[in-house]
This record gives C-alpha cells, structure tokens and sequence, in this order.
C-alpha cells in the first residue's frame, strides 16, 4: 500500500484554508447582521451596507456547502 503524502498534505491544507474560511465569512455575516440590530434598536438609522454584507456572507456560506454537497453526491453530476 503506497500513500501519496504530498497529495494528502495538499487535502488537509486546502481543508483547514476553506474551513476556517468559512467559519470568518460567517462571523462577518453575524457581525453585520448584529450592528444592523443594535441600529434598530437604538432607533439609529439602519444602514443598507450592513444588510448587504450579512445577506452576501449567508448567500456565499450557502453556497459553499451547496458545492460542497454537489461534489460529495455523485448523483448530482
């Protein structure tokens, strides 16, 4: 039995990158999504910049797991 060392070195760094990753883009997504609330209820005006950043982080967290689960099925190809 041959293991191919570089290539599983490779598998874990790239894993550990999008996993943390992800993990960020989430928390920035909460971030913004946490000062929209605190606009609220201070009665401040809400900024828009805010929703988009948190509507944007969910969407590409969305997406990222929809990959994820596309290339994990093989009925999905």
């Amino acid at each position: 039995m041959h293991i191919d060392w570089s290539a599983l070195g490779q598998v874990a760094v790239v894993s550990l990158i999008f996993g943390v990753g992800l993990a960020v883009l989430f928390s920035f997504g909460v971030t913004a999504l946490s000062r929209r609330a605190v606009a609220v209820d201070e009665k401040r005006a809400v900024s828009p910049v805010d929703t988009a950043v948190a509507g944007l982080c969910f969407l590409a967290c969305v997406a990222a797991v929809g990959y994820g689960l596309y290339l994990i099925i093989p009925q999905f190809h």
